[in-house]
Protein backbone atom coordinates (compact mmCIF):
# COMPACT_ATOMS: atom_id res chain seq x y z
CA UNK A 1 0.00 0.00 0.00
CA UNK A 2 1.24 3.48 -0.79
CA UNK A 3 2.42 5.58 2.15
CA UNK A 4 0.80 8.63 0.61
CA UNK A 5 -2.19 9.48 2.89
CA UNK A 6 -4.02 11.03 -0.03
CA UNK A 7 -4.42 7.65 -1.70
CA UNK A 8 -7.36 5.44 -0.81
CA UNK A 9 -7.83 1.71 -1.37
CA UNK A 10 -10.24 1.15 -4.25
CA UNK A 11 -11.48 -2.30 -3.28
CA UNK A 12 -13.76 -1.23 -0.44
CA UNK A 13 -11.55 -2.74 2.28
CA UNK A 14 -11.18 -1.15 5.66
CA UNK A 15 -7.40 -0.79 5.43
CA UNK A 16 -6.26 2.25 7.42
CA UNK A 17 -3.24 4.54 7.67
CA UNK A 18 -2.41 6.59 10.75
CA UNK A 19 -0.89 10.04 10.46
CA UNK A 20 -0.31 12.71 13.08
CA UNK A 21 -0.55 16.40 12.28
CA UNK A 22 2.72 18.10 13.24
CA UNK A 23 0.83 21.32 13.96
CA UNK A 24 -2.11 20.01 16.04
CA UNK A 25 -1.07 16.57 17.20
CA UNK A 26 -4.43 15.22 16.04
CA UNK A 27 -4.44 11.55 15.04
CA UNK A 28 -6.08 10.86 11.67
CA UNK A 29 -7.25 7.38 10.73
CA UNK A 30 -7.43 7.44 6.96
CA UNK A 31 -9.52 4.97 5.00
CA UNK A 32 -11.72 4.84 1.95
CA UNK A 33 -14.53 6.16 4.11
CA UNK A 34 -13.85 8.97 6.59
CA UNK A 35 -13.42 7.29 9.95
CA UNK A 36 -13.22 8.84 13.43
CA UNK A 37 -10.50 11.40 14.10
CA UNK A 38 -9.31 12.06 17.65
CA UNK A 39 -7.85 15.20 19.19
CA UNK A 40 -5.04 13.36 20.96
CA UNK A 41 -3.99 9.94 22.21
CA UNK A 42 -5.91 10.60 25.44
CA UNK A 43 -9.07 11.02 23.35
CA UNK A 44 -8.84 7.64 21.65
CA UNK A 45 -11.50 5.27 23.06
CA UNK A 46 -9.26 2.59 24.55
CA UNK A 47 -11.48 1.82 27.57
CA UNK A 48 -14.79 0.02 27.35
CA UNK A 49 -17.76 -1.06 29.41
CA UNK A 50 -20.45 -3.62 28.64
CA UNK A 51 -23.98 -2.49 27.90
CA UNK A 52 -27.01 -4.77 27.41
CA UNK A 53 -28.32 -2.48 24.66
CA UNK A 54 -25.22 -1.58 22.65
CA UNK A 55 -22.72 -4.29 23.52
CA UNK A 56 -19.48 -2.49 24.31
CA UNK A 57 -19.42 1.26 24.87
CA UNK A 58 -15.95 2.70 24.41
CA UNK A 59 -14.56 5.84 25.99
CA UNK A 60 -11.25 7.64 26.27
CA UNK A 61 -8.89 8.44 29.14
CA UNK A 62 -10.13 12.03 29.18
CA UNK A 63 -13.76 10.93 29.14
CA UNK A 64 -13.00 8.53 31.97
CA UNK A 65 -12.11 11.53 34.14
CA UNK A 66 -15.56 12.96 33.53
CA UNK A 67 -17.33 9.64 34.03
CA UNK A 68 -15.49 9.09 37.31
CA UNK A 69 -16.26 12.59 38.60
CA UNK A 70 -18.63 12.52 41.63
CA UNK A 71 -21.14 14.77 39.84
CA UNK A 72 -21.48 12.23 37.03
CA UNK A 73 -21.19 9.17 39.29
CA UNK A 74 -24.24 10.40 41.22
CA UNK A 75 -26.33 9.45 38.15
CA UNK A 76 -25.83 5.82 39.24
CA UNK A 77 -28.21 6.65 42.09
CA UNK A 78 -30.92 8.24 39.92
CA UNK A 79 -33.26 5.84 38.17
CA UNK A 80 -34.26 6.55 34.63
CA UNK A 81 -38.00 6.05 35.22
CA UNK A 82 -38.50 7.08 38.85
CA UNK A 83 -41.15 4.81 40.46
CA UNK A 84 -42.08 2.96 37.28
CA UNK A 85 -40.70 -0.17 38.95
CA UNK A 86 -43.94 -0.17 40.97
CA UNK A 87 -45.62 -1.13 37.69
CA UNK A 88 -42.76 -2.77 35.74
CA UNK A 89 -40.45 -4.34 38.37
CA UNK A 90 -37.46 -4.47 36.03
CA UNK A 91 -37.40 -0.70 35.48
CA UNK A 92 -34.54 -0.01 37.91
CA UNK A 93 -31.99 1.19 35.32
CA UNK A 94 -30.25 4.51 35.81
CA UNK A 95 -29.46 7.84 34.20
CA UNK A 96 -25.80 6.79 34.34
CA UNK A 97 -26.25 3.89 31.93
CA UNK A 98 -28.56 5.93 29.70
CA UNK A 99 -26.02 8.75 29.41
CA UNK A 100 -23.31 6.34 28.28
CA UNK A 101 -25.74 4.89 25.75
CA UNK A 102 -26.61 8.30 24.29
CA UNK A 103 -22.90 9.03 23.83
CA UNK A 104 -22.52 5.76 21.93
CA UNK A 105 -25.51 6.33 19.63
CA UNK A 106 -24.52 9.95 18.96
CA UNK A 107 -21.04 8.82 17.99
CA UNK A 108 -22.42 6.21 15.60
CA UNK A 109 -24.65 8.82 13.97
CA UNK A 110 -21.78 11.29 13.58
CA UNK A 111 -19.50 8.63 12.10
CA UNK A 112 -22.22 7.59 9.68
CA UNK A 113 -22.58 11.17 8.47
CA UNK A 114 -18.84 11.81 8.18
CA UNK A 115 -18.43 8.60 6.19
CA UNK A 116 -20.76 10.12 3.59
CA UNK A 117 -20.26 13.85 3.98
CA UNK A 118 -16.94 14.25 5.78
CA UNK A 119 -15.57 16.94 3.48
CA UNK A 120 -18.74 18.98 3.80
CA UNK A 121 -18.80 18.78 7.59
CA UNK A 122 -15.09 19.53 7.83
CA UNK A 123 -15.61 22.66 5.76
CA UNK A 124 -18.48 23.86 7.97
CA UNK A 125 -16.85 23.13 11.32
CA UNK A 126 -13.46 24.31 10.12
CA UNK A 127 -14.84 27.80 9.55
CA UNK A 128 -15.42 28.19 13.31
CA UNK A 129 -12.69 29.88 15.34
CA UNK A 130 -10.68 27.32 17.27
CA UNK A 131 -11.59 24.45 14.95
CA UNK A 132 -8.96 25.08 12.30
CA UNK A 133 -7.08 21.89 11.46
CA UNK A 134 -9.07 19.74 13.91
CA UNK A 135 -12.60 20.39 12.69
CA UNK A 136 -14.02 16.86 12.67
CA UNK A 137 -12.07 15.71 15.70
CA UNK A 138 -13.22 18.64 17.85
CA UNK A 139 -16.82 18.55 16.60
CA UNK A 140 -17.02 14.83 17.33
CA UNK A 141 -15.61 15.31 20.83
CA UNK A 142 -18.00 18.14 21.66
CA UNK A 143 -20.88 15.99 20.45
CA UNK A 144 -19.77 13.08 22.65
CA UNK A 145 -19.49 15.35 25.67
CA UNK A 146 -22.93 16.87 25.09
CA UNK A 147 -24.46 13.40 24.71
CA UNK A 148 -22.69 12.14 27.82
CA UNK A 149 -23.69 15.15 29.93
CA UNK A 150 -27.15 15.96 28.55
CA UNK A 151 -28.86 14.54 31.67
CA UNK A 152 -26.24 15.50 34.27
CA UNK A 153 -28.72 17.99 35.76
CA UNK A 154 -31.27 15.35 36.73
CA UNK A 155 -31.87 14.92 40.43
CA UNK A 156 -33.95 12.55 42.56
CA UNK A 157 -36.75 10.75 40.67
CA UNK A 158 -35.90 12.52 37.39
CA UNK A 159 -38.96 13.91 35.57
CA UNK A 160 -41.42 12.65 38.18
CA UNK A 161 -40.44 15.24 40.78
CA UNK A 162 -39.05 17.86 38.44
CA UNK A 163 -42.01 20.25 38.67
CA UNK A 164 -41.62 20.34 42.45
CA UNK A 165 -37.84 20.23 42.88
CA UNK A 166 -36.70 22.18 39.82
CA UNK A 167 -38.89 25.24 40.25
CA UNK A 168 -37.16 28.04 38.40
CA UNK A 169 -34.48 25.71 37.00
CA UNK A 170 -35.40 22.66 34.93
CA UNK A 171 -32.95 19.82 34.52
CA UNK A 172 -31.72 21.26 31.20
CA UNK A 173 -30.80 24.57 32.84
CA UNK A 174 -29.15 22.74 35.73
CA UNK A 175 -27.19 20.61 33.25
CA UNK A 176 -25.93 23.78 31.53
CA UNK A 177 -24.94 25.22 34.91
CA UNK A 178 -22.99 22.10 35.85
CA UNK A 179 -21.23 21.96 32.47
CA UNK A 180 -20.16 25.62 32.44
CA UNK A 181 -19.46 26.31 36.14
CA UNK A 182 -15.73 26.14 36.83
CA UNK A 183 -16.40 24.81 40.33
CA UNK A 184 -18.48 21.92 38.97
CA UNK A 185 -17.53 20.29 35.63
CA UNK A 186 -16.61 23.43 33.71
CA UNK A 187 -13.10 23.57 35.13
CA UNK A 188 -12.34 19.97 34.21
CA UNK A 189 -13.68 20.41 30.68
CA UNK A 190 -11.61 23.56 30.23
CA UNK A 191 -8.47 21.86 31.51
CA UNK A 192 -8.80 18.94 29.08
CA UNK A 193 -10.31 20.57 25.99
CA UNK A 194 -9.97 24.35 26.15
CA UNK A 195 -11.84 27.42 27.37
CA UNK A 196 -14.40 27.40 24.57
CA UNK A 197 -15.57 23.82 25.10
CA UNK A 198 -17.86 24.10 28.18
CA UNK A 199 -20.05 26.75 26.51
CA UNK A 200 -20.08 24.86 23.21
CA UNK A 201 -21.13 21.64 24.94
CA UNK A 202 -23.84 23.46 26.89
CA UNK A 203 -25.14 25.07 23.70
CA UNK A 204 -25.91 21.65 22.21
CA UNK A 205 -28.35 20.85 25.02
CA UNK A 206 -29.69 24.39 25.40
CA UNK A 207 -33.21 25.24 24.29
CA UNK A 208 -31.84 28.46 22.82
CA UNK A 209 -29.66 26.36 20.54
CA UNK A 210 -26.05 26.55 19.36
CA UNK A 211 -24.45 28.68 16.66
CA UNK A 212 -25.83 27.69 13.21
CA UNK A 213 -22.77 25.62 12.28
CA UNK A 214 -23.48 23.25 15.15
CA UNK A 215 -27.20 22.71 14.58
CA UNK A 216 -26.40 19.33 13.03
CA UNK A 217 -24.71 18.27 16.27
CA UNK A 218 -27.65 19.46 18.36
CA UNK A 219 -30.06 17.51 16.17
CA UNK A 220 -28.01 14.35 16.80
CA UNK A 221 -28.30 14.83 20.56
CA UNK A 222 -31.89 16.05 20.67
CA UNK A 223 -33.97 16.13 17.49
CA UNK A 224 -36.66 14.06 15.83
CA UNK A 225 -34.19 11.22 15.10
CA UNK A 226 -31.88 11.80 18.04
CA UNK A 227 -29.53 9.70 20.16
CA UNK A 228 -31.36 10.51 23.39
CA UNK A 229 -34.70 9.24 22.14
CA UNK A 230 -33.11 6.21 20.49
CA UNK A 231 -31.37 5.06 23.64
CA UNK A 232 -34.19 5.64 26.09
CA UNK A 233 -36.75 3.85 23.91
CA UNK A 234 -34.52 0.82 23.50
CA UNK A 235 -33.27 0.85 27.10
CA UNK A 236 -36.64 1.47 28.75
CA UNK A 237 -38.38 -1.24 26.74
CA UNK A 238 -35.59 -3.69 27.59
CA UNK A 239 -35.78 -3.11 31.34
CA UNK A 240 -39.56 -2.86 31.47
CA UNK A 241 -39.79 -6.19 29.64
CA UNK A 242 -41.91 -4.87 26.78
CA UNK A 243 -41.34 -4.81 23.03
CA UNK A 244 -43.05 -1.50 22.28
CA UNK A 245 -39.85 0.57 22.15
CA UNK A 246 -37.76 -1.64 19.88
CA UNK A 247 -36.88 -0.58 16.36
CA UNK A 248 -33.95 -1.06 13.98
CA UNK A 249 -31.90 1.93 15.10
CA UNK A 250 -28.81 0.79 13.21
CA UNK A 251 -30.77 1.00 9.97
CA UNK A 252 -31.98 4.46 10.97
CA UNK A 253 -28.42 5.64 11.61
CA UNK A 254 -27.30 4.21 8.28
CA UNK A 255 -30.10 6.12 6.55
CA UNK A 256 -29.06 9.54 7.87
CA UNK A 257 -27.69 12.10 5.45
CA UNK A 258 -27.25 15.86 5.13
CA UNK A 259 -29.18 18.37 3.09
CA UNK A 260 -28.64 22.08 2.58
CA UNK A 261 -31.64 24.29 1.92
CA UNK A 262 -31.61 28.07 1.95
CA UNK A 263 -28.08 28.05 3.30
CA UNK A 264 -28.91 25.87 6.33
CA UNK A 265 -27.41 22.40 6.73
CA UNK A 266 -29.71 19.86 8.36
CA UNK A 267 -29.91 16.15 8.99
CA UNK A 268 -32.14 14.41 6.48
CA UNK A 269 -33.36 10.88 5.90
CA UNK A 270 -32.71 8.76 2.85
CA UNK A 271 -35.88 7.32 1.34
CA UNK A 272 -34.96 3.74 2.25
CA UNK A 273 -35.03 4.72 5.93
CA UNK A 274 -38.64 5.88 6.02
CA UNK A 275 -40.03 2.62 7.41
CA UNK A 276 -37.63 2.50 10.34
CA UNK A 277 -38.37 6.18 11.03
CA UNK A 278 -42.06 5.27 11.15
CA UNK A 279 -41.13 2.48 13.57
CA UNK A 280 -39.35 5.04 15.79
CA UNK A 281 -42.43 7.26 15.94
CA UNK A 282 -44.70 4.28 16.65
CA UNK A 283 -42.32 3.13 19.38
CA UNK A 284 -42.55 6.54 21.00
CA UNK A 285 -46.35 6.47 20.83
CA UNK A 286 -46.67 2.98 22.27
CA UNK A 287 -44.11 3.54 25.04
CA UNK A 288 -45.86 6.77 26.00
CA UNK A 289 -49.25 5.10 26.28
CA UNK A 290 -48.11 1.84 27.87
CA UNK A 291 -45.17 2.92 30.06
CA UNK A 292 -44.41 6.64 30.45
CA UNK A 293 -48.03 7.65 31.03
CA UNK A 294 -49.30 4.42 32.56
CA UNK A 295 -52.11 5.25 34.97
CA UNK A 296 -50.35 3.91 38.10
CA UNK A 297 -47.05 5.52 37.24
CA UNK A 298 -48.94 8.81 37.02
CA UNK A 299 -50.45 8.22 40.46
CA UNK A 300 -47.04 7.73 42.04
CA UNK A 301 -45.69 10.78 40.23
CA UNK A 302 -48.46 12.73 41.96
CA UNK A 303 -47.51 11.27 45.34
CA UNK A 304 -43.90 12.35 44.83
CA UNK A 305 -45.00 15.85 43.87
CA UNK A 306 -47.22 16.19 46.92
CA UNK A 307 -44.60 14.64 49.19
CA UNK A 308 -41.93 17.18 48.24
CA UNK A 309 -44.35 20.10 48.40
CA UNK A 310 -45.23 19.16 52.01
CA UNK A 311 -41.68 18.92 53.34
CA UNK A 312 -41.62 21.20 56.40
CA UNK A 313 -38.15 22.60 55.60
CA UNK A 314 -39.26 23.55 52.08
CA UNK A 315 -37.70 22.66 48.77
CA UNK A 316 -33.94 22.84 48.10
CA UNK A 317 -32.84 26.09 46.52
CA UNK A 318 -29.10 26.02 45.82
CA UNK A 319 -27.38 24.06 43.06
CA UNK A 320 -25.38 22.12 45.64
CA UNK A 321 -28.56 21.11 47.47
CA UNK A 322 -30.26 20.07 44.23
CA UNK A 323 -27.46 17.87 42.93
CA UNK A 324 -27.16 16.35 46.37
CA UNK A 325 -30.58 14.70 45.99
CA UNK A 326 -30.71 11.14 44.70
CA UNK A 327 -33.22 8.31 44.68
CA UNK A 328 -31.44 6.22 47.31
CA UNK A 329 -31.35 8.95 49.96
CA UNK A 330 -34.91 10.05 49.23
CA UNK A 331 -36.23 6.48 49.31
CA UNK A 332 -34.68 6.16 52.75
CA UNK A 333 -36.27 9.34 53.97
CA UNK A 334 -39.65 8.42 52.50
CA UNK A 335 -39.62 5.14 54.41
CA UNK A 336 -38.71 6.95 57.65
CA UNK A 337 -41.44 9.55 57.11
CA UNK A 338 -44.00 6.83 56.37
CA UNK A 339 -43.84 5.79 60.02
CA UNK A 340 -44.64 9.21 61.53
CA UNK A 341 -48.31 10.30 61.11
CA UNK A 342 -47.52 13.68 62.65
CA UNK A 343 -45.56 14.79 59.60
CA UNK A 344 -47.33 16.83 56.89
CA UNK A 345 -45.75 14.62 54.21
CA UNK A 346 -46.69 11.40 56.00
CA UNK A 347 -49.73 10.36 53.96
CA UNK A 348 -47.82 10.50 50.66
CA UNK A 349 -44.75 8.81 52.10
CA UNK A 350 -46.92 6.05 53.53
CA UNK A 351 -48.64 5.41 50.20
CA UNK A 352 -45.30 5.17 48.39
CA UNK A 353 -43.63 3.00 51.04
CA UNK A 354 -46.54 0.56 51.23
CA UNK A 355 -47.63 0.78 47.56
CA UNK A 356 -51.11 1.77 48.70
CA UNK A 357 -52.47 3.80 45.84
CA UNK A 358 -55.70 5.33 44.59
CA UNK A 359 -57.69 3.40 41.99
CA UNK A 360 -58.93 4.56 38.62
CA UNK A 361 -62.69 5.10 38.50
CA UNK A 362 -62.98 6.89 35.17
CA UNK A 363 -60.90 7.67 32.07
CA UNK A 364 -61.51 9.41 28.79
CA UNK A 365 -60.11 7.93 25.60
CA UNK A 366 -56.47 8.47 24.62
CA UNK A 367 -57.42 11.18 22.14
CA UNK A 368 -59.64 13.39 24.28
CA UNK A 369 -60.69 16.72 22.80
CA UNK A 370 -61.04 20.03 24.60
CA UNK A 371 -64.76 19.51 25.23
CA UNK A 372 -64.13 16.09 26.75
CA UNK A 373 -61.38 17.47 28.98
CA UNK A 374 -63.73 20.11 30.32
CA UNK A 375 -66.47 17.57 30.95
CA UNK A 376 -64.02 15.28 32.74
CA UNK A 377 -63.05 18.09 35.10
CA UNK A 378 -66.73 18.80 35.84
CA UNK A 379 -67.24 15.09 36.42
CA UNK A 380 -64.45 15.11 39.01
CA UNK A 381 -65.97 18.06 40.84
CA UNK A 382 -69.38 16.38 40.95
CA UNK A 383 -67.93 13.12 42.28
CA UNK A 384 -66.10 15.07 45.00
CA UNK A 385 -69.34 16.78 46.03
CA UNK A 386 -71.22 13.46 46.19
CA UNK A 387 -68.51 11.37 47.89
CA UNK A 388 -67.15 13.79 50.47
CA UNK A 389 -65.53 11.04 52.56
CA UNK A 390 -63.44 9.75 49.63
CA UNK A 391 -60.29 11.47 48.39
CA UNK A 392 -60.73 11.95 44.63
CA UNK A 393 -58.46 13.66 42.12
CA UNK A 394 -58.01 13.76 38.38
CA UNK A 395 -54.92 13.77 36.23
CA UNK A 396 -54.35 15.06 32.71
CA UNK A 397 -51.85 12.81 30.92
CA UNK A 398 -50.61 14.64 27.84
CA UNK A 399 -47.65 13.84 25.61
CA UNK A 400 -46.24 14.95 22.27
CA UNK A 401 -45.62 12.01 19.94
CA UNK A 402 -43.93 13.99 17.19
CA UNK A 403 -43.71 17.54 15.88
CA UNK A 404 -43.40 16.80 12.20
CA UNK A 405 -44.65 19.24 9.61
CA UNK A 406 -47.78 17.88 7.94
CA UNK A 407 -48.74 18.44 4.28
CA UNK A 408 -51.90 20.33 5.26
CA UNK A 409 -50.31 22.58 7.89
CA UNK A 410 -51.28 26.19 7.37
CA UNK A 411 -49.13 27.95 9.96
CA UNK A 412 -45.44 28.46 9.33
CA UNK A 413 -43.06 27.43 12.10
CA UNK A 414 -45.59 25.10 13.66
CA UNK A 415 -43.55 21.92 13.33
CA UNK A 416 -40.22 20.30 12.59
CA UNK A 417 -39.57 19.71 8.91
CA UNK A 418 -37.65 16.44 8.68
CA UNK A 419 -36.58 16.18 5.06
CA UNK A 420 -36.74 12.96 3.10
CA UNK A 421 -34.31 12.62 0.20
CA UNK A 422 -36.01 10.99 -2.74
CA UNK A 423 -34.12 9.48 -5.68
CA UNK A 424 -32.25 12.00 -7.84
CA UNK A 425 -31.80 14.34 -4.86
CA UNK A 426 -35.34 15.64 -4.55
CA UNK A 427 -36.31 16.44 -0.95
CA UNK A 428 -39.77 16.55 0.63
CA UNK A 429 -41.20 16.59 4.13
CA UNK A 430 -41.20 13.07 5.50
CA UNK A 431 -44.96 13.14 6.17
CA UNK A 432 -45.61 13.72 2.47
CA UNK A 433 -44.14 10.29 1.79
CA UNK A 434 -45.66 8.46 4.76
CA UNK A 435 -49.38 7.79 5.03
CA UNK A 436 -48.79 6.40 8.52
CA UNK A 437 -47.23 9.64 9.79
CA UNK A 438 -50.03 11.67 8.24
CA UNK A 439 -52.67 9.63 10.03
CA UNK A 440 -50.93 9.14 13.39
CA UNK A 441 -51.91 11.62 16.08
CA UNK A 442 -49.22 14.15 16.94
CA UNK A 443 -50.07 13.94 20.63
CA UNK A 444 -52.32 12.08 22.98
CA UNK A 445 -54.16 13.36 26.01
CA UNK A 446 -56.32 11.60 28.51
CA UNK A 447 -57.99 12.56 31.77
CA UNK A 448 -58.17 9.89 34.43
CA UNK A 449 -60.07 10.14 37.71
CA UNK A 450 -58.75 8.32 40.79
CA UNK A 451 -60.41 7.57 44.13
CA UNK A 452 -59.06 6.29 47.44
CA UNK A 453 -60.95 3.00 47.42
CA UNK A 454 -60.10 -0.68 47.65
CA UNK A 455 -59.56 -2.40 44.28
CA UNK A 456 -62.52 -4.81 44.33
CA UNK A 457 -64.79 -2.92 46.70
CA UNK A 458 -68.46 -2.17 46.20
CA UNK A 459 -67.67 1.51 46.73
CA UNK A 460 -65.27 1.55 43.78
CA UNK A 461 -67.85 -0.12 41.55
CA UNK A 462 -70.47 2.35 42.71
CA UNK A 463 -68.27 5.37 41.93
CA UNK A 464 -67.32 3.95 38.53
CA UNK A 465 -70.98 3.45 37.65
CA UNK A 466 -71.89 6.92 38.90
CA UNK A 467 -69.07 8.45 36.84
CA UNK A 468 -70.46 6.90 33.67
CA UNK A 469 -73.90 8.34 34.41
CA UNK A 470 -72.43 11.83 35.03
CA UNK A 471 -70.36 11.61 31.86
CA UNK A 472 -73.46 10.92 29.78
CA UNK A 473 -75.51 13.61 31.55
CA UNK A 474 -72.81 16.20 30.82
CA UNK A 475 -72.74 15.26 27.17
CA UNK A 476 -69.53 13.25 27.10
Amino acid sequence: MSSDPSERPSDGTSAKIESRSHETGAIHHLSRFRGPIFLSERDEPNDRVRCPIHGFIKYSANERRIINHPIFQRLRMIRQLALTEFVYPGATHTRFAHSLGVMEVASQAFDSLTAKQGDRLESIFGAVAGFEGVALAKARQILRLAALLHDVGHIAFSHAAEHSLHKGMGHEALSEKIITDGELLGGLLTEMYGEDVPSLVASLISKSGPVPQFKVLQDIVSGQMDADRTDYLLRDSHYCGVDYGRFDYRRLIDSLDLIEEEGVLSIALKREGIHVFEALILARYQMSVQVYYHRLRRVYDKYLEWYFENLPEGLPQSVDDLIGLNDFDMFGRIHVDSADPALPQYQWAERIANRRHHREVFATGMDARVKQLRIARKLTDQLKSEYTDVHIFDDLAKASIHKLVQPDDRDEGGGVDVRLIRPYGLAVSVAEESQLLRDLTTEFQCVRVFADVEPESDLRNEIKARAQVIWRELGG
